[in-house]
């Protein structure tokens, strides 16, 4: 029986618990069932290089939220996220950046999640994501959204 390796780019928010962070509507059971998929080469990871911008925000200012140092974590982080080989890291390319610029123009202001639609749609990927207003803004544009799942959808077409 053979099957189609998923490739999957990941929206910040999938990334913030490996800082720590927990993310409303996202489990450790969750968590733990797309790890698995990932190790039994159900799906391939992708990340957008441009997300560190989003993501160091986010950490930072959950850090002073709760008052913590976390250092530490963010070192232990940032050295799995780019070194383990779990996830596969890329850079946006010429046409991305001129997709992301035109939704932009259309009055999207998350330049990050311009970015990472524009990469999904260009690279033939699943864009993992719980951003509804993104999806909102994209149809009302007639832009297409197929390609847009949250964990549960993934987790059930994994199932399929």
């Amino acid at each position: 029986m053979s099957y189609t390796v998923l490739k999957v780019l990941l929206d910040s928010t999938y990334i913030l618990p490996s800082f720590g962070i927990e993310v409303d509507g996202l489990s450790d059971e969750h968590l733990a069932q797309l790890r698995q998929a990932r190790i039994n080469g159900k799906v391939r990871f992708y990340c957008l290089s441009v997300v560190w911008v989003e993501v160091l925000g986010k950490v930072y200012r959950e850090s002073k939220r709760l008052k913590v140092d976390i250092e530490d974590i963010v070192k232990i982080a940032v050295t799995s996220l780019l070194e383990s080989g779990f996830y596969e890291w890329i850079h946006p390319s010429s046409d991305t950046i001129r997709l992301a610029f035109k939704l932009r123009m259309l009055g999207h202001k998350d330049n990050i999640d311009n970015l990472l639609y524009a990469t999904s749609l260009t690279n033939n990927m699943i864009f993992l994501t719980m951003d509804d207003d993104l999806k909102e803004f994209l149809l009302e544009h007639g832009y297409e959204t197929n390609n847009l799942m949250n964990h549960r959808s993934l987790l059930n077409k994994l199932e399929e």
